[in-house]
């Protein structure tokens, strides 16, 4: 049996659902996992992560950085955050993602506040290029 949990600090996404597959967006470039596979820890960054249930429910979410560990029940996914395209506005989206960028060419940061900066540029991509994929 291949579960998956998927939660964040705020909520349970998925508890102990069964899984068929699962693509995640790890830091080092894209993972597709399947039943089966060796077991492995490795962190996350942000982009979009989709997951197929056993009952052939298909789902995408915009993650921001975490961890994902595979094991041999299954897939653990720890993100910041997740958010699923429904829940997501795109005007918000663009005003926030504006706003960082301007701060990034306007301001003076030290190293702290400049990762802090990008961090929120790569989370409002990520819900965008999710946005984007919803679309076409």
């Amino acid at each position: 049996m291949f579960k998956l949990y998927f939660a964040t600090p705020d909520k349970k996404v998925v508890a102990e659902s069964e899984l068929e597959e699962i693509t995640l967006p790890a830091y080092a470039g894209e993972l597709h996992i399947l039943p089966g596979h060796a077991p492995l820890m490795t962190t996350l960054d942000a982009g979009i992560l989709r997951y197929k249930l056993k009952t052939g429910e298909s789902q995408k979410v915009a993650i921001s950085w975490g961890y994902c560990q595979i094991s041999n029940d299954g897939v653990t996914v720890l993100a910041e955050t997740a958010v699923y395209s429904q829940d997501i506005d795109a005007k918000v989206i663009e005003q926030h993602l504006k706003q960082n960028e301007n701060l990034l060419a306007n301001e003076t940061m030290d190293d702290v506040q400049w990762q802090k900066v990008q961090h929120e540029i790569a989370r409002l991509r990520a819900e965008m290029d999710l946005l984007n994929e919803r679309r076409h």
